[in-house]
């Protein structure tokens, strides 16, 4: 009847619950979630998520590389079952990627985030001594260096370690 025709429509206009999640979190309105927006949606939540956790999180959540999480990539995450427990870092994982995080921060003598070209002359000579690569300086440089801005990010040392398998990070089931 007429009132089962009313609540149905009224259905199809309130949106799901995980858009209104993702727009209640998406506070500057660009339709995506930026790092911190996502790390806020986590910790009121319930899932407060360490700095390293973070970036792993962005890591397996962020599939198209785009450094923000589109309401596609964010329902994924939220269809999961167990969806905070899967951001969060085994023992090892977290002691793998503190010792990157230490490594990286070690050659970054400006703490800027980012090596440029002569902080990584030392840190490619350690690399190298370690059995980390055997590519030269320049054909590593350009492999870390994917925005091509000369310089090496944490982000893009962390992906790098990543893809040569230095650093394992299992991705979310898409």
């Amino acid at each position: 009847g007429i009132n089962a025709e009313y609540g149905k429509r009224k259905m199809q206009a309130q949106p799901s619950l995980v858009r209104r999640i993702f727009t209640k979190y998406d506070r500057d309105g660009n339709g995506s979630l930026s790092n911190s927006e996502f790390i806020d949606l986590c910790y009121e939540l319930g899932c407060h998520l360490s700095y390293e956790e973070s970036l792993v999180a962005w890591r397996k959540l962020d599939l198209d590389g785009s450094g923000t999480i589109t309401f596609d990539e964010f329902e994924k995450f939220w269809k999961m079952e167990d969806r905070f427990k899967k951001l969060q870092l085994s023992p090892e994982e977290q002691t793998t990627l503190n010792a990157a995080i230490n490594y990286f921060k070690y050659f970054d003598k400006d703490h800027s985030g980012k090596i440029d070209r002569n902080e990584f002359k030392s840190c490619h000579a350690d690399l190298t001594r370690y059995k980390i690569t055997n590519k030269t300086y320049e054909e590593c440089l350009e492999e870390l260096d994917t925005d091509k801005d000369g310089l090496v990010s944490f982000n893009e040392y962390v992906d790098w370690l990543i893809r040569i398998g230095s650093l394992k990070v299992a991705t979310l089931p898409i």
